[in-house]
């Protein structure tokens, strides 16, 4: 599946409470998966994996961002 396919099954959840509690209750990756199988959504671990290696990177750049120096006038 692609990165696209894995976000649709995310934005899903963020629209569906019953799917959202259902994720709460998963404890490994395993079931994760199954639910979305259970939901339409083909995804594999690697899918979860890049993701959370994107996140990750991507809170990194947010967190390591240099402000713009500001110039003074006197």
């Amino acid at each position: 599946m692609s990165r696209e396919g894995f976000s649709d099954f995310l934005n899903s959840a963020e629209h569906s409470l019953d799917l959202r509690i259902k994720l709460k209750g998963c404890e490994t990756y395993n079931e994760v998966i199954d639910l979305a199988l259970k939901y339409g959504f083909n995804i594999t671990i690697n899918d979860i994996k890049r993701e959370s290696s994107s996140a990750e990177i991507e809170n990194w750049f947010k967190n390591s961002k240099i402000n713009p120096i500001r110039r003074i006038h006197k």
